[in-house]
């Protein structure tokens, strides 16, 4: 348990509210547990809430977003832009809480070096008095309270490092002759005209052992990495829903954060809780979503452009594939022309069951 206290002071007429606490850390871990998506999932908020990020990109004109829900199913929604990250030194960001739309706080964090340990001045801005008074009224001093202690405990446990990471799984069903769609793949048909009978073994053909291995697959999903076309299907006015998403049927209260890799970000997102938008490259996607799997799996989940460039790029780990018994003829092959011949792979396991073939392996780079 850490000792340190927290002093909140909030003056009487002042848009302030200043908080301090020292450390039991140096200013880059706390830096760290800043900015660092993981991280920030096990200290900011009260202890009794969930905590689930929508988004945090922890850089000059990035963008956060996340969730607390209550013990009652109620849900709080926090979101900001970060102005200036100065690493071991400075964060400034907005703050903005989406029940009370357009009062924005301007917030601050300076972590004072104390040879190994570390003060942090935190200061909030708010653009009136009133505004300031009805965020603390709203229990603004126990969530920050709760915050920096769950942050004490959390910098000064030496296994706050960052577990080790996760494969990276390319996860996708094919059929006999090489293709993950029928032909004619587009928004109104993510699986191409006809071609939802290769998904059969997770819908109407599902058999216990199948639902075991969906079930399995995503319990050990951290993250979820899929292109553009894939994210136009899925958020699309035939796609997800609030029963159905990754992992089809599975709990969707609990399902991981999904980054999309695109050129652009799109204007409009109809389920903007369950994405992230990556625009600077694959690597990037894949260092964002291993940090916010927390040491389990990130999954590919498509589509074929998606996971024929990661294969490429030397970025996957094991290779899943579930073999449905039967020939398309055309569609979106996973295996293109052009594959690099270098490409080999160890057998890690299989199962069978009447909908599919269900194979593993480890890509060998």
């Amino acid at each position: 348990m850490i000792e340190n206290p927290t002093t909140i002071t909030a003056q009487p007429g002042s848009p302030f509210i200043e908080v301090v606490r020292d450390f039991d850390a140096p200013p880059a871990r706390l830096f760290r547990a800043y900015t660092d998506p993981e991280l920030v999932t096990r200290w900011l908020g009260p202890r009794d809430v969930e905590m689930r990020l929508v988004e945090y990109d922890a850089r000059p004109g990035g963008t956060y977003r996340y969730v607390h829900r209550d013990t009652e199913g109620g849900e709080h929604v926090f979101h900001g832009v970060f102005h200036t990250v100065t690493p071991g030194e400075r964060i400034i960001q907005t703050f903005e809480y989406e029940g009370t739309p357009g009062v924005v706080s301007l917030d601050s964090a300076t972590f004072e070096d104390l040879g190994g340990r570390t003060r942090l001045w935190s200061r909030s801005v708010f653009p009136t008095v009133e505004a300031r008074d009805a965020m603390i009224a709203g229990g603004m001093e126990r969530g920050v309270a709760d915050s920096m202690d769950r942050l004490g405990e959390l910098v000064h446990d030496q296994g706050e490092d960052r577990p080790e990471a996760g494969p990276v799984v390319l996860d996708i069903t094919m059929s006999l002759d090489g293709y993950v769609t029928a032909p004619g793949a587009g928004p109104d048909h993510g699986l191409g005209v006809g071609g939802e009978i290769l998904h059969a073994w997770v819908t109407d053909e599902r058999t216990p052992r199948d639902a075991e291995i969906l079930h399995r697959s995503f319990v050990d999903t951290g993250a979820v990495i899929m292109g553009r076309r894939t994210f136009d299907v899925v958020d699309g006015p035939n796609g997800w829903g609030d029963e159905v998403g990754y992992g089809h049927d599975q709990d969707q209260a609990v399902a991981p954060p999904v980054f999309v890799v695109t050129h652009s970000r799109p204007e409009k997102v109809r389920l903007r809780d369950r994405f992230r938008f990556v625009t600077d490259g694959l690597d990037s996607a894949v260092d964002k979503a291993r940090a916010a799997a927390g040491g389990k799996d990130v999954v590919i989940m498509g589509g074929g452009a998606i996971a024929d460039q990661l294969l490429r790029a030397g970025l996957v780990d094991i290779l899943r594939i579930h073999l449905a018994p039967l020939i398309l003829g055309g569609g979106t092959s996973l295996f293109p022309e052009g594959m690099p011949e270098s490409l080999r792979l160890e057998p890690l396991g299989s199962v069978s069951t009447p909908a599919a073939e269900h194979l593993t392996y480890r890509v060998i780079k």
